[in-house]
């Protein structure tokens, strides 16, 4: 793999890990598109995931730092905070463990990461009619477990190229009654341990791919994705506040066009 091109898939999963615009489909397509080997994808892509991750927990430091301290108190809130989190990761993680295998299929085709596409599409058009809903409970640790796990079988399925995660778990937090706010921070706290887990499954591979493109490509690939990643979580928590996540469905519907163009002619 060449420099421009590291840094082209290091831009890629900085812009596209956070807005809701599933940065698996735009890995999968780009990866049709050059022609990387599959044996080479997902650890590929679990490095630019690495980037991300660490942006995603430089971003919310201060509110975890919170979230630690006031467990340290053994404030009630906190605990409970901490118990919705461990329920929605826990569903994430069954669900996630039970589809590995036909995730694995679907990542090496832009054909199903365009028909996932649309599904992202349809999602994020659905949080027009969730206005409504917004502010019905006060705190995210009001919510109730069953809610939790709600939002926790929505992440779980956005681990097909083409469902955006960070796209259904808003909208799945939405739902259930969040504020566009508490959505927005809920969706992405419960994504650290989700991301973490999946990149620790997969780690021993990383090992390989750096032999295979060798260090440099592998760090840049890295370091784009870090920056180019906290960067839009800003842009996203703006727009998620003004109630402008529809927008990216646009989008989405797009970028599947495109998919099922480069299933066809590459």
């Amino acid at each position: 793999m060449s420099l421009f091109l590291a840094i082209v898939f290091g831009i890629v999963q900085g812009a596209t890990e956070f807005l809701p615009v599933s940065s698996s489909a735009h890995l999968t397509i780009l990866g049709v598109i050059t022609k990387i080997r599959e044996e080479d994808a997902i650890p590929f892509f679990l490095v630019l995931h690495l980037g991300t991750l660490i942006s995603l927990v430089i971003f919310f430091f201060k509110e975890l730092m919170n979230l630690g301290n006031s467990l340290l108190k053994r404030e009630k809130e906190s605990i409970r905070t901490l118990l919705l989190i461990f329920v929605t990761t826990l569903v994430t993680g069954i669900l996630g463990l039970g589809l590995e295998k036909k995730v694995e299929v679907a990542f090496a085709s832009s054909l199903w990461a365009a028909i996932f596409l649309l599904f992202t599409s349809l999602i994020l058009f659905l949080s027009l009619s969730l206005k409504s809903r917004e502010n019905k409970i006060s705190t995210i640790s009001s919510m109730t477990f069953f809610s939790a796990s709600i939002i926790g079988l929505a992440q779980g399925i956005a681990v097909f190229p083409g469902i955006s995660r960070s796209g259904i778990t808003i909208v799945a937090c939405l739902l259930v009654g969040l504020s566009r706010k508490d959505a927005f921070d809920y969706s992405f706290l419960v994504s650290i341990p989700a991301i973490s887990g999946a990149f620790l499954l997969e780690f021993k591979d990383i090992g390989e791919l750096s032999q295979r493109f060798g260090f440099e490509i592998t760090f840049i690939s890295f370091l784009v994705s870090f920056i180019v990643g906290y960067i839009s979580l800003g842009v996203l928590k703006s727009l998620v506040i003004k109630g402008r996540l529809h927008y990216f469905g646009f989008y989405t519907l797009f970028v599947s066009a495109f998919g099922f163009f480069a299933f066809y002619f590459f």
